[in-house]
């Protein structure tokens, strides 16, 4: 019940995050190069945030860490 909470909170965040980041790419229609939307980009906690968000997702899905079972 745990991992799947955990799934859904990093999910929603996520959804918040690339939106933001996309959202911000509507500074290319005021006129600023690629260069300088993508440079503002990987500024924004934002990203970093969706990065480490699809990792938690990515280590739920594929059962990283949090065993139930002990190895012994």
């Amino acid at each position: 019940m745990t991992r799947f909470v955990i799934f859904f909170i990093s999910y929603g965040v996520f959804v918040i995050s690339i939106t933001q980041c996309i959202l911000y790419l509507n500074y290319r229609t005021l006129g600023y190069s690629w260069y300088a939307v993508i440079r503002f980009l990987l500024q924004t906690a934002e990203l970093y945030i969706a990065l480490g968000s699809i990792l938690i997702m990515i280590s739920i899905i594929y059962n990283v860490g949090l065993s139930r079972s002990s190895s012994s």
